[in-house]
């Protein structure tokens, strides 16, 4: 008779891979979708090459972004990396003195 556990190990190893490299891809492309349907004109992003710029318009397929005055590129919406989203105020410490002196 054959050994039990010989048969186990790729069922054991199918549902490793699974675990390890399928489902945690699935939440990232998620996220990644959602983070992307909430790019609306004025939200600041950063393209996936680094580039920092406006969202000025969004279009089924592009999205407009200005990176300086009057500079306007056009991009595809999987190029925008992530969002960024700005500091509050209300958490911020202020500069002091000697703060301003070590810049």
């Amino acid at each position: 008779m054959d050994n039990p556990t010989g048969l186990f190990l790729p069922v054991i190893l199918v549902v490793a891979f699974y675990f390890l490299f399928i489902k945690p891809n699935k939440a990232r492309r998620k996220q990644f979708t959602e983070m992307q349907s909430s790019v609306v004109p004025g939200v600041r992003v950063m393209t996936t090459s680094g580039i920092y710029g406006v969202v000025t318009a969004v279009n089924e397929a592009s999205v407009s972004v200005e990176i300086a005055p009057g500079v306007v590129i056009e991009l595809v919406t999987a190029a925008i990396g992530r969002v960024i989203v700005p500091q509050s105020a209300e958490g911020a410490q202020p500069i002091t003195d000697a703060q301003e002196g070590e810049l």
